[in-house]
């Protein structure tokens, strides 16, 4: 008999060596599309330029009155590109992800090769928030530092602060990514992902919001754009969006998430490819 010191470590279980492997052929689809390197950059180009902008315009305000720059907080400025830009770059990213290959029928051979589902829309749905996260980080850097190099003389820009608000972006980001993922397995067109996309983030909101009615107003803060920026702008959004505040914000988000991934995995599990 193998002494206790010979014995063989467990096994891992065959569902955990098939996810590695499949977030490793995730990850090759990911990289190998233009598409992706392309979504990648408008993020971190959109920022750097609402950057610029928004930085230079509050600079020639303040160089007017330079009381006005007192009001100014990077914290606005930045998550404001989130929302205006960053997020819908996020989506496109998120659609093509989770629809290409129901377009080219080349989902046949993925699943052929892993037909766990489960595994399959793991693999998707982590690897595509991965790439949410670092380009959410990258551009709020970007961005932040641009505002610092045009308004450091009028607003502070405490690190940790910083790295709070960039930080908390990058984990809106990716929870959007998943639920874009989640969207668009579930529909399986790049169109209709994005245009629900659209409608999420910005479309639905803002009707709710025009409509002038309060209880309907506070009602849109439980739309996944208006709660993230909530959540990563810490309160300084700018501009109306609820009277919440605090962990209830990004609790939304993951609902919303949590949900689309469902729907995602029936619809996966029950139709055919």
């Amino acid at each position: 008999m193998r002494s206790s010191s010979e014995k063989a470590s467990p096994p891992r279980s065959p569902r955990w060596r098939s996810l590695r492997r499949e977030i490793a052929a995730e990850w090759v689809r990911r990289s190998a599309l233009r598409s992706t390197w392309w979504c990648l950059l408008a993020a971190v180009v959109g920022m750097t330029a609402f950057a610029g902008l928004m930085g230079w315009s509050q600079l020639s305000q303040a160089l007017e009155n330079p009381i006005a720059g007192d009001g100014v907080e990077f914290a606005r400025l930045t998550s404001q590109g989130y929302f205006y830009l960053v997020q819908f770059t996020v989506l496109v990213l998120a659609a093509l992800a989770a629809t290409d290959e129901f377009g080219n029928r080349s989902i046949v051979g993925t699943l052929t090769w892993n037909p766990d589902r489960v595994v399959v829309l793991t693999a998707r749905t982590l690897v595509t928030a991965a790439l949410a996260f670092a380009t959410a980080i990258v551009a709020g850097l970007a961005g932040t530092g641009i505002l610092a190099a045009l308004l450091a003389s009028y607003v502070t820009f405490p690190l940790g602060d910083v790295l709070a608000t960039v930080f908390g972006a990058g984990v809106c980001m990716a929870l959007f990514a998943a639920l874009f993922v989640g969207i668009g397995t579930a529909l399986r067109g790049t169109a209709s992902t994005i245009l629900v996309g659209f409608l999420l983030l910005l479309g639905l909101p803002l009707v709710m919001q025009l409509s002038g009615v309060d209880l309907v107003d506070d009602l849109a803060a439980f739309t996944p754009g208006l709660a993230g920026i909530e959540f990563y702008a810490a309160g300084d959004v700018g501009f109306y969006t609820a009277p919440f505040d605090g962990p209830i914000n990004v609790a939304v988000v993951v609902g919303w998430t949590v949900a689309a991934l469902l729907v995602a995995w029936s619809e996966l599990r029950a139709r055919d490819v």
